[in-house]
């Protein structure tokens, strides 16, 4: 996950855009600013791409109706990434999808971008259904400066919308840290895996990884 910069500020061409395409009521530029404070719904954030309002370039998330723009991805959060969706492409039987830092829909104003989600052979979606909750087997976060919101604000969350497991990938101790048994206070089992160490996925015991191959 990017570290949160702010609100994203939307430009008056966006607004315009989000009028014509019925996201927001009429279009009046004195009055913009108030739509800062605004809480879109997750189909209202998903439509704004559709449309065009935002982009790829843009890195943005919906955080409890609040559209956040985030930090840039660093190369070792990047390189990290691809050497783990190489491993799960590799490891996961073919049914299993591998979804890769878009977004899924926890609540209907929460639609997170993962860094890596595993999503069971039953999840279907197109451009109107992103993943939900029970689509999920396992979320991946590549965490350095956002270690602490990751750990914190972001398990929280998966944890309250009953996301099975977590692994939160500790680049600055080169550690990974596996999160278990949600419940509305957080997850349960929570334990830290080192070099040398195997773990498994829990939706897929059969697969078996080390620390070392995953942080290679």
């Amino acid at each position: 996950m990017r570290s949160i910069i702010g609100k994203y500020k939307f430009s008056a061409g966006q607004y315009r855009a989000m009028d014509k395409a019925g996201i927001i009521p009429t279009y009046l530029p004195k009055k913009a600013p108030d739509l800062m404070s605004r809480r879109f719904t997750i189909d209202e954030y998903m439509r704004m791409a559709e449309v065009g309002v935002l982009d790829s370039d843009d890195r943005v998330e919906l955080i409890d109706g609040v559209i956040v723009e985030m930090a840039p991805i660093g190369r070792p959060h990047g390189n990290r990434v691809s050497r783990i969706t190489s491993v799960f492409m590799e490891k996961a039987p073919a049914d299993v999808q591998v979804y890769i830092g878009s977004t899924i829909r926890l609540n209907d104003q929460t639609g997170p971008d993962p860094d890596i989600a595993l999503l069971t052979p039953q999840a279907s979606f197109d451009a109107e259904n992103i993943p939900r909750a029970e689509d999920i087997l396992l979320i991946v976060e590549v965490s350095g400066s956002t270690l602490r919101s990751d750990r914190v604000s972001k398990a929280l969350r998966y944890a309250q919308s009953g996301i099975p497991e977590l692994w939160i990938f500790d680049l600055a101790d080169g550690e990974i840290e596996v999160s278990r048994q949600p419940t509305p206070q957080g997850y349960a089992d929570i334990r830290r895996y080192r070099p040398g160490d195997t773990l498994t996925i829990q939706a897929l015991p059969e697969i078996r990884l080390t620390v070392d191959q995953l942080l290679a």
